[in-house]
């Protein structure tokens, strides 16, 4: 598994798996059913230190138009369940977490190693609406690096960097985001934990 904990999400991705990050540079799915390896995603060129998983979000139910327009996020990429990974080679990167595993983007920007990365909590976003779209804050992933930096990136539309966060005076070690959306929460090894106003662009 990876460092510092992080090499390891349990979160839900479908109810059947694990997902693990390793030294091997792989990203690695095992079915709890079988106890085998289920897939092995091998894009990253050096040590995966750390992953996050985001859970899929269900279609509306009741016999969706197909010709209706894509929901709040903009593309289709909002319903996916994902996995997002990164470590030592600095870029992140973010699968479908089911079928073959097809790469969604590749997030890069960081100078220093990737520490930590984070999806909003999915048990805290808001149920799809009528009309079966998903919040826009959905589509959020904020990652922490050694080079004293924490991003927010958006997956959908191949990806893009919506922010980066200064103010850290060391490693950034560790990243959530808050349930809002509207904050995100990190801490490192200078020994502080900040919270930064994803509107505002600022350190609270």
């Amino acid at each position: 598994g990876g460092g510092g904990g992080g090499g390891v999400d349990l979160a839900a991705c479908g109810s059947r798996f694990v997902v693990t990050a390793s030294r091997d540079q792989t990203v690695k799915f095992w079915d709890l059913t079988t106890g085998f390896c289920d897939a092995t995603v091998s894009d990253h060129t050096d040590w995966v230190r750390c992953i996050a998983v985001r859970g899929a979000c269900e279609a509306p139910r009741g016999g969706g138009d197909s010709s209706s327009p894509p929901d709040a996020a903009g593309d289709a990429t909002s319903r996916l369940a994902l996995v997002a990974s990164s470590g030592n080679d600095r870029t992140i990167r973010v699968v479908d977490a089911h079928g073959k595993r097809d790469a969604v983007c590749e997030l890069r920007g960081h100078d220093h190693v990737v520490e930590a990365l984070s999806f909003l909590c999915s048990s805290a976003l808001p149920a799809a609406g009528a009309a079966g779209r998903s919040s826009p804050s959905r589509d959020r992933l904020a990652s922490a690096s050694r080079d004293r930096t924490v991003r927010l990136w958006s997956v959908s539309s191949g990806g893009s960097c919506l922010a980066t966060f200064g103010g850290h005076e060391n490693w950034v070690r560790g990243v959530a985001l808050h349930p809002s959306g509207d904050f995100v929460v990190s801490c490192g090894d200078d020994r502080t934990v900040r919270v930064f106003d994803v509107k505002g662009g600022r350190c609270l």
